[in-house]
């Protein structure tokens, strides 16, 4: 049986994390911040930077939510560490991250006005995501329902190319999907459309569509998925099915041994679903001259194109130095590090006034700077994610019950009554663990 709340809340037993988490001490610390964050993302440079800025020594340690959960558990959190939007209402519903407003009100590098949209989603007033104070910040983000496509694949099959300033529908986007998928047995030569970063975030494609007509995955309260009840909800979901049963999609019945990214790059996928972030690798030595991005298509003529990961840093309550934390963060998000990230390409800037440092070099760039400059204006959205449960608990369920279904094992309404058991059930336990 699925562990209901998931990764987030594995093995860790509920009452002793949450007295963990609203244990908050004051005492100063050792001149040393430990920092769970990606090593990808965090360069020896990045660290030298802040060392040398803040005259703090830094302890980097990789990120790991099991690890994250298991040493709040035994009173020992990092002091800052890496997370993406969806997890944000959880970590603040159980007192284990710090209201920071204080620190930006004051901050003469971090100033409110000059903070990108997608920080919004680091605020939480109890109710909603994009209210209420500020509990972290974006490393950097993307309008991430963008699209990228490999124009050999479109070639192959005589098929036009969308254009780069029109947006899809999602149907337009399945039917040219459809022309360019290309398969002769078991041999693949091109997966049509592949979205949802393998569907680790199907839920948040789901949330996006439905925030076109003004809806939720979610109850008003987030007491339950919105889902078998909603007309919707069941008609985008079947979308989403659809893509896989009809072999558009990588599935867990034409799965790839690589993640998505990779694939594109060896010029297997003829559509892909990334954000602005994935334009500093999208050319290969394959797909290098053949590759552009797309606006982000739309579910009912609503152009809407938010980040869904929004991955930055956030502060842990228990921290022991705050004021030496917040040193740390404050130089990693608008100092040096910033800056070099900013032209990367590796994301759109969290800081607005760094926006014009993204790279404009090649035609390729050129180009996503053009969609990019576009899908900006229509960015500013946030998706409602659960305070209950994991950010992985509903892309678990949902891979399971659709692994079953397309072997034929139940219907599409069986799983989708299924997907929603699992996550209301996984959603009573949050409220639980938190006392509601």
């Amino acid at each position: 049986m699925l562990k209901r709340t998931g990764v987030l809340a594995a093995g860790i037993a509920a009452a002793p994390l949450i007295a963990a988490c609203q244990t908050v001490t004051t005492t100063k610390g050792t001149g040393k911040i430990v920092v769970m964050t990606d090593p990808n993302e965090f360069t020896d440079d990045d660290k030298k930077a802040i060392e040398d800025a803040t005259k703090l020594k830094l302890e980097i340690v990789k990120s790991d939510l099991t690890r994250l959960y298991a040493m709040y558990a035994a009173g020992n959190p990092p002091d800052l560490f890496r997370v993406q939007a969806a997890g944000v209402p959880q970590y603040i519903s159980r007192k284990m991250v710090k209201n920071l407003q204080p620190y930006f009100a004051a901050s003469k590098v971090l100033k409110p006005d000059d903070l990108a949209p997608a920080n919004n989603f680091y605020k939480w007033d109890g109710k909603v995501v994009g209210k209420g104070d500020l509990y972290g910040m974006v490393k950097d983000w993307s309008p991430d329902f963008t699209l990228f496509a490999y124009t050999k694949a479109f070639d192959d099959a005589g098929v036009k190319l969308p254009s780069d300033s029109t947006p899809l529908s999602y149907q337009e986007l399945h039917d040219v999907a459809a022309k360019v998928n290309k398969k002769a047995g078991a041999k693949r030569t091109y997966w049509g459309f592949v979205h949802s970063n393998n569907d680790q975030w199907i839920d948040r494609t789901a949330m996006n569509m439905l925030a076109e007509k003004g809806q939720s995955l979610y109850s008003a309260d987030f007491s339950a998925a919105n889902i078998t009840g909603n007309s919707e909800a069941v008609k985008g979901f079947k979308y989403l099915y659809d893509l896989a049963a009809e072999g558009l999609q990588q599935s867990p019945v034409d799965p790839s041994p690589n993640w998505m990214g990779a694939d594109f790059n060896n010029g297997q996928i003829a559509i892909l679903q990334y954000g602005y972030w994935f334009s500093a690798m999208a050319e290969s030595d394959t797909t290098k001259g053949k590759t552009v991005m797309l606006p982000a298509p739309t579910w009912s003529g609503t152009r809407r194109d938010p980040t869904m990961t929004a991955t930055g840093w956030v502060m842990s309550a228990q921290t022991k130095d705050p004021d030496a934390a917040w040193a740390v963060f404050e130089t990693y998000m608008g100092g040096a590090p910033a800056v070099t990230r900013a032209g990367s390409g590796w994301g759109v800037p969290g800081l607005k006034s760094l926006y014009a440092k993204m790279p404009t070099d090649t035609a390729f760039q050129k180009q996503v700077q053009k969609v990019l400059g576009d899908e900006l204006k229509y960015s500013d959205g946030v998706l409602q994610f659960n305070p209950y449960i994991g950010e992985e608990t509903f892309s678990t369920t949902w891979k399971k019950h659709l692994e079953s279904a397309l072997k034929g094992q139940f219907t599409f309404d069986k799983m989708l009554s299924n997907i929603e058991a699992d996550v209301n059930g996984a959603i009573a336990d949050g409220k639980k663990i938190v006392g509601q």
